[in-house]
């Protein structure tokens, strides 16, 4: 069974991971309670959540995705007439963009709201995304809503020659979403890891970041694409119009000393600076880690020969396996990808695999085989445990159980590598 969210999700998390833009959700209440408060609990714009300072009509109670709460009657007579009141509600609480989303059943109505927005005169700061993508993973919805919003923008500086002679120390990271878990630790991290080549950081094309911070994105150096599966086509967009060119690391996400390296070497090649400060970085903490390790290794022979599954996207299974087994001598029994991984990275890791001698856990169910350590989602996690297929279990992906974090964490960069090493041996130590 697969718990990841769809495409629907994902548009929606697009633009609520923008620090000023709101969606308008044209749908059932239904639609809006569980978006509400996922995007409120991943990215909290307000000191204090208190419901009755929302009490609005359109709000229910939530600081976010206000909605139409369209009814059965709607659906047969169209949803105009609750659109122009939702739309003058929102407009005037709101000062940033707003984001129409239709919900899948609302989409059937074929009400037409790009006209209803620009007879209201917000069709500068309003407009309605089509296609979201609804039931497809949630990277594409995220990747047509970012390119939507790409589109309706507009940029500081229409062209960015394609050969500038001055460097820009400026890079944007794409890619990353709420949808990410611990994103906001996997900022600052990224930040700091790139700080030691000298680079300071743009946009987050769509996690916290702003639209001035968009408008400016075409300027910058290179556009480091942290998930390919949520950034390749927005890459591939900005090197297009812009001639940006993009980075990726040819391991997947940042996980793991291997793929960091792996991405710093790119980003100083692309740029053509040396990347001696941020490798200085990662093998010193290679040392640290070592020293844990190696004690833990000397009294309970883990984590060498220690068995594995995983479930999540590519990108972060292919680093998180290659990991796992060049780096801690852990097997994998089972290899799961989600719905719209991206097939590069996947061929790559069936490759490994099949090299390292462990074909037969491709894309094998992980409630097939009992390991000592599972790595999925909250929801995978707590019925592989209930089943006895695994020992523990690491979140690494959304859903989570709730767990509520008061000091930023990221499984990203160096911070990550060591705060992944330090939730594995736990969980070995406690088996």
């Amino acid at each position: 069974m697969i718990f990841s969210p769809d495409a629907f999700t994902g548009s929606i998390l697009t633009v609520e991971g923008i620090r000023d833009a709101a969606v308008i959700l044209n749908g059932p209440t239904g639609c809006k309670l569980y978006h509400s408060f996922l995007s409120d609990r991943q990215f909290p714009r307000e000191s204090s959540h208190d419901p009755l300072a929302f009490q609005d009509e359109f709000y229910f109670g939530q600081p976010r995705v206000p909605c139409t709460c369209l009814d059965g009657e709607d659906f047969i007579q169209g949803s105009l007439e609750k659109f122009e009141r939702a739309l003058a509600a929102v407009a005037a609480k709101e000062k940033g963009l707003l984001v129409v989303i239709n919900s899948p059943g609302a989409s059937l109505v074929g009400d037409d709201l790009e006209n209803v927005i620009k007879k209201a005169g917000l069709q500068t700061r309003c407009f309605v995304v089509e296609k979201t993508g609804f039931s497809l993973p949630a990277d594409q919805g995220f990747e047509n809503t970012t390119l939507t919003l790409l589109e309706h923008l507009k940029f500081r500086s229409l062209f960015r020659p394609l050969n500038r002679p001055e460097f820009t120390k400026k890079v944007n990271l794409i890619g990353l979403s709420l949808l990410h878990k611990h994103w906001e630790g996997s900022v600052a991290e990224m930040k700091r890891l790139l700080s030691f080549l000298g680079l300071e950081v743009g946009a987050i094309l769509l996690a916290g970041t702003s639209l001035d911070e968009i408008r400016e994105s075409n300027n910058a150096a290179c556009n480091i694409v942290l998930f390919p599966e949520y950034g390749r086509r927005v890459a591939e967009w900005y090197r297009k119009n812009f001639g940006t060119p993009a980075v990726f690391s040819p391991l997947g996400a940042p996980l793991g000393f291997d793929a960091n390296e792996s991405l710093l070497r790119e980003v100083a090649a692309v740029l053509n600076i040396d990347p001696a400060p941020a490798l200085a970085e990662v093998r010193k903490a290679r040392q640290t880690s070592y020293q844990q390790i190696s004690r833990f290794h000397s009294f309970s022979g883990l984590p060498k020969g220690a068995s594995f599954s995983i479930q999540a996207e590519s990108s972060l299974v292919f680093p998180l396996t290659h990991w796992l087994y060049s780096y801690l001598g852990m097997a994998p029994y089972a290899v799961k990808l989600l719905p719209g991984s991206d097939p590069e990275i996947a061929r790559s890791l069936k490759s490994f695999l099949t090299e390292k001698g462990f074909c037969e856990a491709w894309d094998r169910d992980l409630s097939l085989e009992s390991v000592d350590i599972a790595f999925a989602d909250s929801f995978t996690l707590q019925l592989l445990k209930a089943k006895g297929c695994c020992k523990a279990g690491i979140e690494i992906s959304l859903p989570d159980r709730g767990y509520i974090h008061f000091i930023p964490k990221t499984y990203l960069g160096v911070s990550g590598a060591l705060f992944l090493l330090e939730e594995i041996i736990n969980g070995l130590r406690s088996t």
